[in-house]
């Protein structure tokens, strides 16, 4: 063999382990960049999960008071029923008669605060405050889902484009390259929900 044919081999080893050092090095920004991601996503997702179940619970707290509000409502209701009764019966003379009009004034008035309050506690203001909580709890849903696909597939990226890296197979870095673009869109998207997909 000669200097020259020694020369060139060389120097193609070279070549050819500088463009392998390149691909290895370009793998590794990409699993950081694809990890960097992911933790924030996660970030994302927990800090989500925490307010769909603290969403959760005040949906149910509040359907609870309301109906606890409907139940009071309908015992004083048939309070009313029996002092009507009691003021129907001849023999009731007219200072039991002031006594009972003036609890079936009470009676009444306590109905008309079980159906609305001006601090937000009737029925009326309840059931409303109920179902804007439960947009909210559905809106929730949708950003937790948008989460876990996104984990999902920034996971998935990073476990392909280790073995990329390990094996030297290009297509799987470049595989866990488009899977982590998806995933890092769909990050995104849970943090804005610009885009609600159907999952």
């Amino acid at each position: 063999m000669e200097i020259n044919e020694i020369a060139e081999t060389i120097a193609e080893r070279e070549a050819k382990d500088e463009k392998e050092d390149g691909f290895r090095r370009r793998t590794a920004l990409l699993i950081s960049v694809l990890a960097m991601i992911l933790a924030i996503t996660a970030i994302g997702a927990g800090k989500t999960s925490k307010e769909l179940i603290g969403t959760a619970i005040t949906v149910s707290d509040t359907w609870a008071f309301y109906q606890a509000k409907g139940t009071r409502e309908t015992a004083t209701k048939l309070a009313i029923d029996t002092v009507e009764a009691q003021l129907a019966a001849p023999a009731v003379t007219p200072e039991v008669r002031k006594l009972l009009e003036d609890q079936l004034q009470r009676y009444r008035d306590a109905v008309t605060h079980y159906e609305t309050e001006a601090d937000g506690s009737g029925r009326k203001e309840l059931a409303s405050k109920a179902r804007s909580l439960e947009h909210e709890r559905e809106t929730l849903e949708v950003r937790e889902n948008h989460f876990a696909l996104a984990e999902g597939l920034l996971q998935i990226a990073i476990v392909l484009a280790s073995a990329g890296v390990t094996t030297g197979a290009r297509f799987l870095v470049k595989g866990a390259a488009g899977l982590g673009g998806v995933g890092a869109l769909l990050a995104v998207d849970a943090f804005t929900l610009l885009v609600i997909l159907p999952i």
